[in-house]
């Protein structure tokens, strides 16, 4: 299923104009540009206009990138974010983790190739767009893997025959039969869907996150809940929710539900640790 993309608003933010005016000409042929010099400008223009995608420099004067977009994420969560940073060890380190936690969907290094910064954008508005299909409009999950060569199609035939009968994860078939890996299917979820990818079963989860879910709900779905910030709860799945799951997660918790993406075998280690029989 191909998407078909439309002009979209994105803003740009950093504090140097220079830098910010490259940026400018650089995206501009293909997108609405906004643009800011600091992150209280920035919200501003979120809230009299929607964003499809912003980016942003990390170090600013006042409000740093990562905590522009930790309140983006907040208010906006389907906006697509996107980070600017100099080569610093330090920030690497600190986008990382910033990237686990969901603040950011990438980062880019400077100095930045036109061409690069202008293919992250157009895969970020894809992402923007999926977000906002119906569910019945939605590429299915085999097909995602399939359109990008993790499997074939009589796999994917093979694979769906399989679940009919046993009701398992079809990612989970598919690895049992040899024909991807995990690694590989939850990067491709990872790069097709916008989900940021996360070592769960490294990751330290606080009780009262864990408790915000039933272990009926938790077990059946196979995901894993990892954080909260402000309304939002950050979910780690093998496989992209669907709409009725995600409806399912807000009702019992009362947050807004955003994902990533996580090894399966992961997930299983965590649900041990954390939702123990």
């Amino acid at each position: 299923m191909g998407i078909c993309m439309a002009p979209y608003n994105i803003l740009l933010v950093d504090d140097e104009l220079h830098a910010l005016r490259a940026l400018e000409r650089t995206l501009r042929q293909e997108n609405n540009v906004f643009t800011a010099t600091n992150g209280e400008d920035a919200l501003s223009i979120m809230e009299k206009n929607e964003i499809a995608l912003i980016m942003t420099d990390q170090r600013m004067p006042g409000m740093a990138g990562i905590e522009l977009l930790a309140k983006v994420r907040q208010k906006y969560p389907d906006t697509v974010r996107i980070i600017l940073t100099a080569y610093a060890v330090t920030d690497k380190n600190l986008l990382v983790d910033a990237i686990n936690v969901g603040y950011v969907y990438r980062y880019l290094t400077k100095p930045w190739e036109p061409e690069e910064i202008k293919a992250v954008v157009r895969e970020g508005i894809k992402t923007y767009e999926a977000t906002r299909l119906p569910e019945t409009k939605k590429m299915r999950i085999g097909e995602i893997l399939m359109d990008n060569g993790i499997i074939s199609e009589s796999q994917l035939d093979a694979a769906l025959e399989l679940q009919k009968h046993d009701g398992r994860r079809l990612g989970e078939i598919i690895v049992d039969l040899g024909y991807a890996n995990e690694e590989s299917i939850c990067s491709c979820y990872a790069l097709q869907l916008g989900l940021p990818y996360m070592p769960v079963s490294q990751f330290a989860i606080e009780p009262k996150i864990a408790e915000l879910l039933s272990q009926e709900l938790v077990n059946r779905l196979a995901i894993v809940p990892v954080n909260v910030i402000g309304q939002v709860l950050t979910i780690a799945t093998s496989e992209p929710l669907s709409d009725r799951a995600k409806s399912e997660i807000e009702r019992e918790t009362g947050y807004k539900v955003t994902a990533v993406c996580a090894l399966l075998k992961d997930i299983k280690i965590a649900l041990e640790k954390y939702y123990p029989q």
